[in-house]
């Protein structure tokens, strides 16, 4: 079964106990941090620490690895550590343009090409600044190994000077624009960006509701403790899969008779109905749960 992605836990790889400790949260994702959590001098250090941990886990939690920005030194030793270790993923910060990316894809591609080891990798690209934003599009159709965006919305608003509001409306154009550009380069859905105040759960709350209405299906995490909250708003409740399953019933015998619109308890059903319908129980299969409350 597909790993479920309502969550990715950011961790830093500054002691085995800590990867650990996040490798046995309820967490679908966990990303070892080795850019903005590991100081200069201690990257090579947490490198082979990383790599250490995912030759050495079981179970099938997946694991992503947030990789240095392409503007250093380290990047290409990150994506070496990934594709060592079998990692599920490496996320690409900064990501600002498809030449950005395509670097990157290109530098994995001929590591495997050359190497013993059969893995592939999804490429997740966070895209953090104006630039970013505005070359979405373009990034997110960049490569075959693209599989999603990811939304950084901290640098983004150091980037652009925006002040933070408790409604999101500084943040409502940006999230959008990465929701359109996904959808119309045909990848997956994109994953929102992290709640700073981890002790805030009302907020955490508010944001991730906003955030699954304008059309992401994920959120990264800074702390376990936000977990359930993200993982409460992304999987579908018992009622709405119930009433999922009876619209793809219903639809289905219609269509069978050549029908193609329908009534289902006083509502329309048509294609687009449908279509949303069969669309949310594949998310629920993924996930292999839904709401019970």
């Amino acid at each position: 079964m597909k790993n479920a992605s309502r969550s990715y836990l950011f961790v830093p790889p500054v002691s085995s106990e800590m990867i650990d400790k996040a490798l046995k949260t309820e967490a679908d994702h966990v990303i070892i941090d080795l850019e903005d959590a590991v100081s200069l001098g201690e990257k090579e250090e947490a490198r082979n620490r990383t790599l250490q941990k995912l030759l050495d886990r079981n179970g099938d939690k997946a694991i992503c690895i947030r990789i240095n920005d392409i503007t250093t030194p380290f990047w290409r030793k990150d994506v070496e550590t990934a594709i060592q270790g079998k990692a599920d993923s490496i996320i690409v910060p900064k990501a600002e343009s498809a030449a950005h990316i395509q670097v990157v894809c290109d530098y994995m591609e001929e590591l495997l090409a050359r190497s013993n080891i059969s893995s592939s990798l999804e490429v997740m690209p966070l895209v953090e600044t104006a630039r970013g934003i505005h070359k979405a599009y373009e990034i997110a159709s960049s490569h075959r190994s693209v599989s999603k965006l990811l939304f950084g919305s901290v640098d983004f608003s150091l980037d652009v000077g925006c002040e933070p509001d408790e409604g999101g409306e500084e943040l409502l154009f940006a999230r959008s624009q990465i929701v359109i550009a996904s959808r119309a380069a045909g990848i997956e859905a994109p994953v929102d960006t992290v709640f700073t105040d981890f002790k805030n759960e009302e907020g955490l709350k508010n944001e991730t509701w906003r955030s699954k209405r304008l059309g992401f299906r994920g959120k990264l995490a800074i702390h376990p403790k936000q977990l359930p909250v993200i993982h409460h708003v992304f999987t579908p409740a018992k009622k709405e899969v119930e009433k999922a399953e009876a619209i793809v019933r219903a639809f289905e015998e219609a269509e069978i008779k050549g029908i193609a619109s329908i009534s289902l308890d006083g509502e329309m059903v048509d294609y687009p109905v449908y279509k949303k319908a069969k669309h949310l129980l594949t998310i629920s299969n993924q996930k292999g749960e839904y709401q019970r409350w």
